[in-house]
């Protein structure tokens, strides 16, 4: 943040029925929001055309049903807000309710909403909170987003480990490695199954660590090869990513895909 801009939060909306806009928003679509949130958003006034960017919205982020905005102002609109005790927001939304496009401070939220009914965007009103974001919390801030970073660096690298380790072992193939390592650093959907509950990359990784030990490349596959049995685990796996093939189709294209 620049020493020039100050910083606010904000509640933007929150969970629920809006039979004047004929939605129901439910908390899942609010952590969509969320986690295709693009920064910044431009703060603009009362959502004119031809008005001022006194501002950003640089964060998202869900507690519960309501959601909530980091804002940065200038000083002078800070001021000005101030003393005219304008604390009022207006959310621009696309009408999937996937993006954010646009959020005007606005002492008339009817008003600002109806402007936008005619640009296509759905509009939700919310507010700037009176608390302010300290240095420190600031400070906590830029650590949090460090330790993410370091805390995927370090998982991107033991995934890297991983991969070489099962290609050397010949469990998977060269051709499948992006998309491995794709499942094992973004499959973070629980998937339930006979011996509980656990992430996708979880059930991969357990997959393929369950599958028998293989020929090198640039070895030959001795003749009669037995076929690798299933486990219950492995089995749940394939049916919910691969359900349009049999297990045993699966088992087998692994295989041969090993030999080639």
């Amino acid at each position: 943040m620049s020493a020039l801009e100050v910083e606010r939060e904000a509640k933007l909306f929150e969970a629920g029925s809006y039979p004047d806009k004929g939605l129901e928003v439910g908390e899942e679509q609010l952590q969509s929001l969320v986690e295709g949130f693009t920064a910044p958003v431009p703060l603009m006034v009362e959502h004119l055309s031809q008005g001022w960017q006194i501002g950003e919205l640089k964060r998202l982020w869900r507690r519960g049903k309501e959601l909530f905005g980091r804002l940065t102002l200038l000083p002078e609109a800070e001021a000005l807000l101030k003393r005219l005790g304008i604390r009022g927001i207006s959310v621009a939304v696309t009408p999937d309710l996937k993006r954010i496009v646009e959020v005007s401070v606005t002492a008339t939220p009817r008003v600002a909403d109806a402007r936008l009914l005619s640009a296509g965007a759905v509009a939700f009103s919310g507010e700037i909170l009176l608390t302010e974001v300290t240095a420190l919390e600031q400070d906590m801030e830029a650590l949090r987003r460090r330790a993410e970073a370091a805390e995927f660096a370090l998982r991107e690298r033991q995934v890297e480990e991983t991969l070489q380790r099962w290609l050397r072992q010949g469990k998977l193939t060269p051709a499948t490695r992006e998309m491995a390592k794709t499942l094992l650093l973004q499959g973070t959907q629980a998937v339930t199954f006979a011996g509980g509950s656990a992430s996708v990359a979880e059930v991969f990784a357990r997959f393929v660590e369950a599958l028998p030990p293989t020929v090198r490349f640039g070895e030959i596959a001795p003749a009669g090869e037995q076929e690798h049995t299933l486990s219950v685990e492995e089995e749940a796996f394939l049916r919910k990513y691969w359900g349009d093939l049999s297990p045993e189709q699966i088992a087998r294209y692994l295989s041969e895909g090993r030999r080639r």
